[in-house]
């Protein structure tokens, strides 16, 4: 089967409170913001990038892709972005991405892609942990993810079990879905490049 087009949309619109409020996206990892990591590993296999942010738009337009805020007002998590991005989007397949993750596999997408055919969301599980803010989904769960969020809900792996996402296996890539939480780990990985 034939990978569909697909947008990759960076989610760094959350609040970073594990990161003293500092913006996360924007936070250096080998001298290089961490959502320029994830932009550089996942260009290459997209058809079109964007980012979505609440702050320091003006900085995450530096990189030369579109730039847009979360519809829904208060930093609502990960689905307001997703949301956001789903209406923005040219492409039926969209790939959402959190700007923490610098280390992803290069056959992320196609691993995901070949679960197209049956499925309107699909996500990483790396053997121990499930990834839903790394999400190919589909643009016909806009109205799902609307009336979801106008109910007030926000629990992004709970929409995923209503629309029956799709998991898919990289426990032999786990190590590539690590992602920086906290300025600790990000200083531990900063010493380790160093070293």
């Amino acid at each position: 089967m034939e990978k569909p087009s697909i947008t990759a949309i960076i989610l760094a619109g959350g609040k970073s409170t594990r990161m003293n409020g500092n913006d996360k996206g924007l936070l250096l990892l080998q001298q290089k913001p961490l959502y320029q990591h994830v932009i550089d590993r996942i260009q290459p296999h997209v058809d079109a990038l964007m980012i979505n942010c609440n702050r320091h738009i003006q900085q995450y337009q530096k990189a030369g892709y579109p730039v847009f805020s979360d519809d829904l007002a208060g930093f609502c998590g990960p689905l307001s972005g997703i949301y956001s991005g789903l209406l923005r989007s040219k492409t039926d397949w969209n790939l959402f991405i959190s700007c923490d993750t610098p280390f992803l596999p290069d056959d992320l997408i196609d691993r995901l892609a070949v679960y197209t055919a049956n499925n309107s969301a699909i996500y990483p599980y790396d053997g121990q942990y499930h990834h839903p803010t790394i999400l190919l989904i589909h643009k016909t769960t806009i109205p799902q993810l609307q009336a979801y969020l106008e109910q007030g809900e926000r629990k992004l792996m709970l929409f995923l079990e209503q629309i029956s996402a799709k998991s898919v296996d990289f426990s032999d890539k786990a190590a590539c879905f690590i992602n920086i939480n906290t300025v600790e780990e990000l200083n531990a990985f900063n010493q380790k490049v160093n070293k």
